[in-house]
């Protein structure tokens, strides 16, 4: 069953990481990131939520994840066996909490 509401952990250009709430749809997703969103698998249940355009508009970088840096704001969201966003866990919350701390 799809959240209507999902707890995830923003992430802005050149501020710590803090936890968030975010309505759980298109029009709210794509407002959260500024534009066309993406996702990014970054392990099972785990997934990245950014804008899909980030760098081709400017958007000022963020973090690196791997080999790539993302550009603007993104989010750290949970997602479940039918590949729906959903709230993060607890430990997986404060594991990307420390993973991203650092600008």
């Amino acid at each position: 069953m799809k959240e209507k509401k999902i707890k995830v952990l923003k992430v802005e250009p050149m501020k710590h990481p803090e936890e968030a709430i975010l309505n759980n749809s298109l029009q709210s997703l794509q407002a959260a990131v500024g534009g066309l969103i993406e996702i990014i698998n970054l392990e099972e249940n785990v997934c990245l939520l950014c804008n899909e355009e980030g760098k081709l508009i400017d958007l000022p970088g963020n973090r690196r994840v791997g080999d790539d840096i993302i550009a603007g704001t993104f989010y750290i969201c949970g997602s479940d066996e039918d590949g729906e966003l959903c709230s993060l866990p607890a430990d997986k919350m404060n594991y990307y909490e420390k993973m991203f701390y650092e600008p």
